[in-house]
């Protein structure tokens, strides 16, 4: 009997530390079976100077904090499940992934370590992933977020589609950076899903600023002058809903390889929507929905699904049950 391999484990203490790892990535050189541990970094750093920030922290910032949570619980999702839906979270996930944010004595300076969150990715990447997709995949997430390179080059697009005066240069070094983060998030989707969430939440937090207000983000500062030249209509986001109901089969297309797609729609309301049935949903329950299409009867559904401006982006089938009824 083969004797299991322990996970090589790899310390990440800084950002150097894991833009070396993720060039080493990138290229294939790190061992198939690994294990990142985090000490000391990454840390989300925000630090606001103006008159609202005085050892204080103003409410208009909060929806922001709240969007970093968001987008550190979707990329999890994203890794654990396959898809970036809050809704598949259990409560005990959740729990692990609390960010708690720190003010510091006498100012304005926010700080949050995030060396538990990204351990509990790493363990949910370690589940299906190699060692490569693993480090490619998590490293990519942390410097996503928290590096300096990464600000100053949302903050360098952003100026250049805005044709702002004051334009910003990025050294040779961040240059040969992004080339990496871009070479990963071509290698992994999670990292530019991710990627775009973490844009959406930089635009909220520079809206945030007042007349005044002096804003650095991962060291990186941005007077509110400078914010409003450059801060964009906000993206607006999907959101999670839960449908369920007794419904009747209208299709089904079977030609997925992971699954299949019916149109349903809800007795109650005349609701109509397409909705996946993954394969991964229990085989009785994929047997009760064919059963219902063909006897052209009623199945009892639950369907998580997003909504952007009424419309259903996704939808996917989680549980479906027989409706016992002599009215079909």
């Amino acid at each position: 009997m083969t004797e299991a391999v322990e996970p090589h484990e790899v310390v990440i203490r800084s950002e150097d530390d894991a833009w070396h790892w993720l060039e080493r990535a990138t290229r294939g050189g790190v061992p198939d079976r690994i294990r990142l541990r985090f000490d000391g970094w990454p840390v989300f750093a925000l630090d606001v100077q103006g008159q609202d920030w005085h050892s204080t922290v103003p409410t208009r910032v909060m929806p922001s904090l709240l969007e970093v949570q968001k987008d550190i619980n979707r990329a999890y999702a994203n890794v654990q499940y396959q898809e970036p839906n809050l809704r598949r979270l259990r409560d005990e996930e959740k729990d692990d992934l609390e960010i708690v944010v720190k003010v510091e004595e006498g100012s304005s300076k926010l700080s949050a370590d995030l060396c538990v969150q990204l351990t509990k990715i790493t363990e949910a990447a370690m589940n299906r992933m190699s060692g490569t997709e693993i480090t490619v995949t998590v490293l990519g997430l942390a410097l996503t977020l928290v590096s300096s390179v990464m600000f100053r080059q949302w903050l360098a697009a952003r100026k250049e589609d805005r044709q702002a005066e004051k334009q910003i240069a990025l050294s040779t070094q961040e240059t040969e950076r992004l080339r990496i983060i871009t070479d990963a998030m071509n290698k992994r989707p999670e990292v530019r899903s991710f990627g775009e969430d973490v844009d959406a939440t930089r635009n909220r937090l520079l809206k945030a600023t007042k007349p005044g207000d002096v804003m650095a983000v991962s060291d990186v500062t941005v007077s509110a002058e400078e914010a409003r030249e450059i801060v964009q209509t906000e993206r607006e986001r999907a959101r999670d809903v839960e449908i369920e109901g007794e419904f009747r089969i209208l299709g089904n297309r079977t030609d997925k390889t992971d699954g299949f797609r019916i149109s349903v729609r809800r007795v109650t309301d005349e609701l109509t929507l397409v909705a996946d049935v993954p394969i991964q949903l229990d085989y009785a329950q994929q047997q009760v929905i064919g059963d219902a299409e063909w006897s052209k009867g009623k199945v009892r559904l639950i369907v998580e699904a997003e909504m952007l401006r009424e419309n259903f982006t996704r939808a996917v089938v989680v549980h479906a049950e027989s409706v016992e009824s002599s009215d079909t």
